[in-house]
């Protein structure tokens, strides 16, 4: 479970670096490949209605990241399970080289050592293998729930007038007032996104 986490954090970490301003011009300053929020913050007493989002925990706290992680958990769990069987066989091979060996001839003892040395060969390519087909499972499933996040977003601003959505773990943002802090409220509209999604797709299948 750790190793899934790892993995969403990362991948979350690379994609909350996208969601930027959704609606109207604002000031901006760039300063050492880093926007300068100081200043669009000061800015904000001229009129420019600023939020403030931590995306990773919309993602982990919405119902579509507790679906994501349920079938990353499970996909998990079946990678596991080959990689272990392959560990196991591995491991009794290994055993009987130790256990055997000086009482097998020349030709025995490099027959199982050729035997050991294909098998861990498996087991390392197994093992890389199941890595990037997580990746990519992860990246397939997340994917499609950031373009809806993204939906989200762009409704809510337009709804209520917000100039600037910041992401709460962006390069140079020190602070964040609760008062301008979205994520309780963005998570909410996302889950109720949800469940009409749900619902849309329940009639779908009937």
């Amino acid at each position: 479970m750790k190793k899934l986490h790892i993995f969403l954090s990362l991948l979350l970490a690379f994609l909350c670096c996208s969601i930027t301003s959704l609606k109207a011009e604002t000031t901006k300053e760039i300063k050492t490949g880093v926007m300068d929020v100081k200043k669009i913050i000061n800015n904000s007493t001229q009129g420019i209605k600023i939020g403030v989002i931590d995306v990773k925990k919309v993602i982990n706290n919405s119902k579509y990241g507790q679906e994501v992680m349920k079938k990353l958990q499970k996909k998990y769990d079946e990678l596991s399970a080959k990689i272990r069987a392959k560990t196991k066989e591995l491991e009794a091979l290994k055993q009987e080289i130790e256990k055997k060996s000086s009482l097998w001839s020349q030709e025995v003892k490099d027959k199982k050592q050729a035997e050991y040395q294909k098998l861990l060969r498996e087991l390392r390519s197994m093992q890389e293998d199941a890595q990037f087909e997580m990746q990519q499972y992860e990246k397939e499933l997340l994917d499609p729930v950031f373009k809806k996040l993204e939906a989200v977003l762009k409704d809510f601003v337009e709804k209520e007038g917000y100039d600037l959505i910041l992401e709460k773990h962006q390069p140079g943002l020190y602070y964040v007032s609760p008062k301008i802090d979205l994520t309780s409220k963005i998570t909410e509209i996302f889950n109720k996104y949800y469940d009409k999604d749900a619902k849309k797709s329940g009639a779908a299948k009937q």
